[in-house]
């Protein structure tokens, strides 16, 4: 009977210790459970703010625990279901509390052929709906329509109504502002992105008093329809590349052209549509809207190594101001060069950039390559091995109101935030720019200053596999400033990740950093603070590697480091992993600082977790192990506060 009794003792400690979730063994090491781990709002909102705080802000800083649920339910949903450019454009609505669900009901794409069914000339109805919204009634038309199949015809006007009704809604967004309200609100969008010294506090006050005079779900109404008819046609646009018609003629948004398959140079003119069927191609101002009255411009080129070059602090390539700039290119190695907002930039609109095939590079200046800037900013690459470079807001940047998206499916690609030169060096580290870059939210922080506080935006950088390589100097990979959500997932490949001060899932002041990387053997280095899993005041920073045999070079404040109440999670979860660390607050361990103040009260937590069994290599002269749980106490012993929490576990 005594031998009976201890096997079912032994069966049932096993059960319980298999079933026992890691995180909810290490919190207990430090007397906390998955309740504990956020942040006292009421308390927290004392110390800063702004608005314009968005709902997936609240959401992660509230739910910390929950981030690889929501990462994944937010991100990973990205690379299911096929490359479309109107995923991109739901992902941004949402993102920035503009939500709005068009083809619920019915798809947009046959809802306008409908429209079509009982009209005899087509083409024409669809002039007629692109004239009635810039008001002109009883419009002559004085040239003729080449030879085209009933079926061109019908398609072409379809995506002539999809413009206009784009137009339109992009006006009622804008409804409350007058004709000079909308040049003055372009000329100081463009100054305020680009630090134009010359602009007064009025200008830039103006600037941040209409974001609330913008009724985004209005803007994103039509956008939203014109993305996923543009899913719909373009396979029917490619499989007739070599028949479309050569046409060119002008509506009051711009131009409208069909070109044929030699080599195009296209600048001067302002394009409502410019269809390209072929040749190496180069563009100036490609895609962009040029001023406030030509709110749309959208290039198709259909095949071809083509050029997107322009210099100035213009919008340029996939650039909406105040509009929507559109480039989609689907074969080819491409050039995107750009000094302005584009590449994929929203400024007061939405700048979306769609390349499918190819090895191409894209180098810009600020405000590039996903960047939204009180607007969206979308930027997706499909296939081929690709090189991004840029200084700052770059590569899934998203500023207040505004949320910037880089989707790269595959290949093996280089993202470059560069540090070669200084034209933004950055507090923490002079020989470093603030690149605000690799998946980053940014707000403005002016407790300081003039106390015109603006709440950040969401920057996500998402790549689908290959062996990438991302170097930055400060402020990128993952991270976040003054309730901004910074996100960088990459699915797959052996990855190098390199950075100096906040990088790689962490962040600073009010905010939320998250990096994950899913697949492959991978390498981290920080030089300098705050990296790895590291949260610095009310901020949540997370490190989430799934897979793989990685390497970590660690600074202090690393790998689970929670700092002046900030939350810091950092969790391996499979391989033989090296972490090479020499500094103090690192391996699970938080810092609230200062003692005597309203920090005493709220929760300073660093949590770090290798799990999956493999054999990790840790520096002797610390309590990380492989097998082995640990306590470590804040760095101030003579004072010691329950909220400080600092926990780890190797299992």
């Amino acid at each position: 009977m005594k031998r009976i009794f201890w096997v079912v003792i032994l069966v049932c400690s096993t059960f319980i210790s298999a079933a026992h979730d890691p995180l909810d063994e290490v919190l207990e090491k430090g007397g906390l459970t998955r309740e504990d781990v956020h942040f006292d709002r009421p308390l927290m909102d004392l110390y800063g703010g702004g608005p314009y705080r968005l709902r997936i802000f609240d959401l992660l800083v509230d739910r910390p625990l929950d981030i690889p649920y929501y990462n994944e339910l937010f991100v990973h949903q990205l690379f299911t279901g096929g490359d479309k450019l109107s995923k991109g454009v739901f992902f941004v609505s949402l993102r920035t509390d503009a939500a709005v669900r068009r083809g619920l009901i019915q798809h947009p794409y046959t809802a306008f052929k409908e429209s079509l069914a009982d009209e005899d000339d087509k083409f024409f109805y669809a002039l007629d709906e692109l004239n009635r919204v810039a008001g002109n009634e009883n419009v002559l038309y004085d040239f003729e329509t080449p030879a085209w199949s009933d079926e061109f015809e019908e398609e072409f006007s379809v995506l002539l109504l999809a413009c206009a009704q784009a137009i339109e809604y992009r006006n009622l967004a804008f409804r409350d502002f007058s004709g000079d309200e909308m040049d003055r609100l372009w000329s100081n969008a463009l100054g305020y992105a680009g630090d134009d010294t010359t602009m007064t506090d009025e200008d830039y006050y103006f600037i941040e008093d209409c974001i609330a005079r913008v009724e985004y779900s209005l803007l994103y109404t039509g956008l939203e329809d014109l993305a996923m008819v543009l899913d719909t046609l373009m396979p029917f646009l490619d499989s007739v590349c070599g028949e479309l018609p050569i046409m060119e003629f002008l509506t009051p948004f711009g131009m409208v052209k069909i070109a044929g398959q030699d080599d195009g140079l296209y600048r001067d003119k302002d394009y409502l549509l410019l269809i390209e069927t072929g040749g190496d191609d180069s563009y100036d101002r490609a895609g962009a809207t040029p001023d406030a009255d030509h709110p749309l411009s959208i290039v198709i080129d259909l095949a071809g190594d083509d050029g997107y070059m322009n210099d100035g602090f213009q919008p340029a390539i996939a650039s909406g101001v105040l509009g929507a700039g559109i480039v989609v290119d689907l074969r080819g190695r491409d050039l995107y060069l750009s000094n302005g907002p584009g590449i994929g930039g929203g400024l007061f609109g939405l700048g979306l950039l769609y390349d499918r095939e190819g090895d191409d590079n894209y180098d810009g200046f600020a405000n590039c390559q996903g960047a939204g800037v009180f607007g969206g900013g979308i930027l997706v690459d499909v296939e081929g091995n690709d090189t991004y470079r840029g200084f700052r807001g770059i590569q899934g940047y998203g500023f207040t109101k505004g949320c910037g998206l880089l989707l790269d499916l595959s290949g093996n690609d280089f993202y470059i935030a560069r540090n070669d030169s200084l034209p933004f060096p950055s507090p923490q580290s002079q020989e470093h720019n603030a690149n605000m870059a690799q998946g980053f939210g940014f707000g403005k922080r002016a407790d300081f200053t003039d106390g015109r506080s603006l709440a950040g935006g969401v920057g996500v950088l998402a790549d689908g596999g290959g062996d990438d390589i991302y170097d930055a100097g400060v402020f990128a990979q993952g991270t976040g400033y003054w309730y901004g959500v910074g996100m960088l997932t990459d699915m797959g490949g052996n990855d190098i990740y390199s950075g100096i001060w906040y990088v790689q899932g962490s962040g600073a002041h009010f905010a939320v950093g998250v990096l994950n990387d899913v697949e492959g053997n991978d390498e981290y280095t920080a030089e300098k603070n705050m990296a790895q899993g590291a949260g610095h005041d009310f901020t949540v920073g997370y490190l989430l590697e799934e897979s793989g045999n990685d390497t970590y070079n660690a600074p202090n404040l690393s790998l689970g480091g929670g700092n002046a109440s900030g939350i810091g999670i950092f969790w391996d979860r499979q391989g033989d992993d090296t972490y090479n660390v020499t500094a103090g607050t690192t391996l699970g361990l938080a810092n609230t600082g200062s003692r005597g103040g309203l920090r005493d009260r709220l929760i300073c937590a660093g949590i770090f977790l290798d799990t999956g069994g493999g054999s990790d290599t840790y520096p002797a002269d610390k309590p990380a192990r492989n097998n082995r749980s640990w306590f470590q106490p804040g760095l101030n012993t003579d004072e010691p506060l329950d909220t400080e929490v600092g926990v780890g576990q190797d299992r």
